[in-house]
């Protein structure tokens, strides 16, 4: 939404499009039928793990209701009947004007408050303490006005007790009466239900789920009181009320800042004569969330206009990932039916992108008088690329009960449309304000006086007769001047008096007065229609009113020793300064840390450039090779035993279980056998020498790389394989119902889509990946991994960064990121690269600095002149090799390993690291997303072949299957480099597949030694 200051342009532009010759003027028609009420959003637990599902016990609801201010308290006590503890998930839409103001968690009986941090910070902290099974609790907003309220644990057959505060402002119907509701429909009946509903000045009716309540008064207060027991209302708690007229002003202080919220009545008034259009350039959004939105009003709002136009040539744009080519309707005496048919008949699939929105909507060049309509729920789900919104105003219609709401009405507003919220308003209302100019903002400022500071509006068009403005102010008292014109062009004034308050009740962080929340809540939705620029603004406000956010979330923690490790400000003031004494005391570690992790990097890379400097032989072998026996440490769970490699080649399976951890396993260079292991100084300087003298006159030996088609046998995959090209998406459509949640199917149709050539159908389906679980960083992983080998890697660099974004704390994002902008950013992804190296990380990510410096070293030898000042000149070496594998995997806490079987039949793998022809296995991942990394410096002739197997994980999973990632690489870090990649799945514990091989030919000038 723009700044109120530049307002005063945007009525120029709706008057042009008024004006034009495209639009005929006419009577307005007779109102269109009304419908019924918008369904309201339906909260669901989610526990994918969970064999029986958890129970509500009870739930409490307590709401205070007056003039057109809701605080509303909701208690939910879950039961898991399950055997072991488990993790559940609320995920819940709100209602336009709804917030969630506050959250608490029983902490060993005591209700303990959430405190607001950024929303990478929460859920980095989340997944920490839930690893440790301990208790804590995270709310956060993932897109649009949609949540997600993650507890851990609730413990088997037994219970957890969470509390969420809510508040809304109310608006009026157009009869002038406040409605409130409440939906309470979690999929399961509640064991106990009461709810008490307490309304100040106003005589209630009651309807839907709240029929039969008792009725209490007492003066001029309302109260109403429900119980139920085993109870699932199929419809919300609905509750209105008579609200008085007027404007409402709310001056209050805040922790020393002074706030004022208004709502001004603004009544309609005289509106322009009615315009109806001869063009209509229509975009609709077919993506997969399109599917919720109340299709029939859409419809209702289209028949109301094309009927009272009765003339009217349609073209229309369907937007997914991509924009389809634009199709032609002409309507003639308001019959559109071949158009309703086309649009009934749309399949909702894939993901939504602004810049499809953009494309379609430039079909009708500015200033050509076209009315431009957007049916959209605002969601967008797929990078844009740098996708431009257009210059001319664009009607966006909302009809879903979750929306981005202020990314819709900052598109709209900024070319002098509005938007049109069907689940807010009726058929009637909207046709009107679509074809008739009525009442709207141009400017709102401090009236002649200074300390009327920054002023924000939700909306430059009455919504239900009012406006609602906020501002700070540092005079006592001061004017706000609003400068309306309504639809003939007539302008007018409105001056607000503000009034700073003599003397304020106390107030701490804990309580935020209604002035300052909804001045917080309007500046963020003004900064979230670009949230990409303002994140840092949007975080610092989220934080400092203890709001939820798109860069904000509130999280529970059991104890202060959580609190100080995360920096995090505990709830109460005893706590703080507990928390500033022990935060103090941390200070002084950090750059230690950093120094001491540098350190430990080079002594092993020390011990890798040993590794690298050793000459192995390679030629034929005349007794079986013996592997040396390692010890393997434990992983979260299950656990794999130590394993000692036979005298013959081991056929590929998996070791029997055993009951014991076992220690950590060596570092790669002690592998070496004494005679074979120089002093690790001295080998440093010999590879340094000799990698400057191969490097200039030496070439890989010649190989190739073959990858295994990955071919899926579910019923469907067989379907669609089996399928004519012509009829292979129709099958996909007929399968999609079924497996809405699965990424295994998505990612398995895909595949089929590429592999029969249909390559804009593949990345259609792909793209559902991005809609199925918003901000999941695992999915959006799988996604940009697939897309990169399709060939798709500018698709899947936004994506990247996205994941980086939700997950900063784990290195893998940034070294993904990385390697997807090595070849058009190499400087960026060298530091980025250089930050993976660098940092000190969790335990369950060791040695992926080493895996990382690697490949910095790498890009700096293929990519000249990069800056490499930042990097430690002791780390600074190429290290170039004939074969290397790179396996990474989706899910977080999951064990998958990386074998390699030699052309001798030797094996290299977590128990056998170093095989007699110096090929190197990474150490063991057995609780992160890998990397899991093969390295052969000389390759003899022969077969490689690949294989990965999965052991198992400790966590719950969006699916039962682990997507993988392998890289194979031929001639690493020389300019002859060659690169393949593959995603697949594994199912389930114990499936192992072979993924690919190398073909190494004999190398020219003599044979390998």
């Amino acid at each position: 939404m723009p700044s109120v200051s530049t307002l005063r342009s945007l009525f120029a532009l709706l008057t042009l499009v008024a004006s034009s010759a495209a639009f005929a003027l006419s009577p307005p028609p007779p109102p269109p039928k009304p419908l019924p009420p918008v369904a309201p959003p339906m909260p669901r637990f989610i526990v994918p793990d969970a064999s029986q599902p958890l129970t509500l016990q009870r739930v409490q609801v307590q709401a205070t209701l007056a003039g057109a201010q809701a605080q509303t308290r909701i208690e939910l006590v879950v039961h898991n009947p399950n055997p072991r503890q488990l993790e559940a998930t609320l995920e819940f839409p709100l209602d336009a004007g709804q917030s969630v103001v506050g959250f608490a968690l029983d902490i060993r009986g005591e209700m303990v408050s959430a405190v607001p941090v950024p929303k990478d910070k929460g859920r980095q902290v989340f997944d920490d303490i839930s690893r440790r099974r301990v208790d804590p609790a995270l709310l956060e907003r993932t897109a649009g006005n949609n949540f997600k309220l993650r507890i851990y644990p609730v413990p088997p057959n037994g219970e957890r007790r969470v509390m969420l505060q809510l508040a809304e402002t109310l608006q009026p119907d157009p009869q002038g009466r406040m409605q409130y509701r409440l939906p309470l429909n979690f999929g399961q009946p509640m064991g106990q239900f009461e709810g008490r509903f307490d309304l100040r000045g106003g005589k209630p009716q009651v309807s839907g789920a709240l029929a039969g309540v008792e009725t209490f008064s007492h003066g001029d207060e309302t109260s109403l009181r429900l119980q139920r027991r085993n109870w699932q209302p199929r419809e919300a708690l609905a509750l209105s009320w008579t609200a008085s007229g007027g404007d409402s002003v709310i001056v209050q202080e805040h922790l020393g800042q002074v706030y004022a919220y208004a709502e001004i009545a603004a009544a309609e008034g005289t509106r322009g004569a009615t315009r109806l259009p001869r063009e209509l350039n229509l975009v609709w959004d077919a993506s997969g969330s399109g599917a919720e939105r109340d299709h029939a009003r859409e419809f209702a709002l289209l028949d109301a206009l094309l009927s009272a136009a009765r003339d009217v040539r349609v073209q229309l744009t369907v937007a997914r990932d991509a924009a389809e080519p634009v199709r032609v309707f002409d309507v003639r005496g308001g019959d559109w039916q071949p158009l309703r048919r086309t649009l009934q008949q749309l399949p909702y699939d894939g993901a939504s992108s602004p810049a499809a929105w953009y494309a379609g909507l430039a079909a009708a060049p500015p200033g050509s008088g076209t009315m431009s309509l957007l049916f959209s729920d605002g969601l967008a789900t797929w990078p844009d690329l740098g996708g431009l919104p257009p210059a001319g105003p664009v009607f966006t219609v909302n009809a879903a009960s979750r929306a981005d709401l202020p990314r819709l009405r900052r598109l709209a507003e900024a070319g002098g449309a509005r938007l049109l919220d069907l689940t807010r308003m009726g058929t009637a209302s909207a046709f009107t304000a679509l074809t008739r100019p009525g009442l709207q903002v141009l400017d709102v400022k401090g009236d002649g006086v200074e300390g009327i500071e920054d002023v924000v509006i939700e909306s430059l068009h009455p919504e239900n007769g009012r406006l609602a403005i906020a501002t700070r102010l540092t005079v006592v008292t001061g004017r706000l001047l609003v400068t309306l014109i309504d639809g003939q062009g007539r302008r007018s004034q409105r001056r607000i008096e503000l009034k700073a308050p003599t003397e304020s009740p106390p107030s701490d962080e804990a309580t935020l007065p209604l002035a300052a929340r909804r001045w917080a809540e309007l500046r963020i939705a003004e900064l979230s229609a670009e949230q990409q620029r303002n994140r840092a603004q949007i975080r610092r406000l989220g934080e400092q009113f203890r709001l939820l956010s798109a860069e904000t979330s509130l999280i529970v923690l059991d104890e202060l020793a959580d609190y100080v490790r995360y920096e995090i400000a505990p709830p109460t003031a005893t706590l703080r300064a507990a928390y500033r004494q022990s935060l103090a005391q941390r200070g002084a570690t950090r750059q230690a840390d950093r120094e001491r992790h540098i350190d430990s990097l080079v002594q092993r890379f020390k011990q890798r450039q040993a590794w690298w400097a050793q000459e192995f032989p390679r030629g034929p072998v005349e007794t079986p090779p013996v592997a040396v026996a390692e010890s393997r440490p434990a992983a979260p769970a299950p656990v794999r035993p130590s394993i000692a490699q036979p005298a013959a080649p081991i056929a590929l399976r998996e070791p029997p279980p055993a009951p014991v951890a076992a220690p950590a396993p060596p570092p790669l260079a002690q592998m070496l056998t004494p005679s074979a292991a120089p002093a690790l100084e001295s080998v440093a300087v010999t590879g340094l020498r000799r990698a400057r003298e191969e490097d200039a006159g030496t070439t890989a030996a010649p190989a190739s790389i073959a990858l295994r088609a990955w071919e899926p046998d579910a019923a469907y995959a067989r379907r669609l394989r089996e399928a004519s090209d012509a009829e292979r998406y129709a099958i996909y459509l007929d399968e999609r119902p079924g497996y809405l949640s699965s990424t295994a199917f998505f990612i398995d149709a895909a595949e089929i889509f590429f592999a029969k050539g249909q390559q804009a159908l593949a990345v259609r389906v792909l793209s559902n990946l991005a809609e199925m679980e918003l901000e999941n960083r695992h999915i959006l992983r799988i996604l940009a991994y697939r897309l990169q080998q399709a060939g798709q890697t500018p698709l899947a660099v936004p994506l990247l960064e996205r994941v980086r974004e939700l997950a900063p704390d784990e290195p893998q994002s940034s070294r993904d990121l990385a390697l997807a902008l090595a070849a058009t950013q190499p400087q960026r992804a060298l530091d980025l690269l250089w930050d993976v190296a660098s940092r000190p990380w969790d335990g369950r990510f060791a040695d992926i600095d080493l895996i990382a410096l690697t490949e910095l070293n790498a890009l700096a030898a293929r990519t000249p002149k990069l800056d490499l000042s930042r990097v430690d000149a002791r780390l600074r070496q190429n290290l170039p090799l004939d074969l290397r594998a790179v396996l990474t995997w989706d899910a977080d806490n999951t064990d998958i390993d990386l074998w390699v079987t030699d052309p001798d039949g030797e094996k290299a793998y977590y128990a056998h690291r170093l095989t007699r022809q110096g090929g190197a296995m990474s150490r063991d991942f057995t609780g992160g997303y890998g990397p899991e990394e093969f390295s052969l410096r000389r390759a003899k002739p022969g077969r490689y072949e690949v294989r990965v197997q999965f052991y198992g994980h400790s966590q719950q999973l969006v699916s039962p299957y682990t997507t993988l990632m392998l890289w194979l690489a031929t001639g690493f870090g020389t300019g002859a480099q060659k690169d393949e990649r593959v995603v697949l799945r594994l199912s389930g514990r114990g499936d192992q597949v072979l993924v690919g091989s190398f073909e190494v030919e004999g190398r020219a000038g003599g044979a390998a030694k």
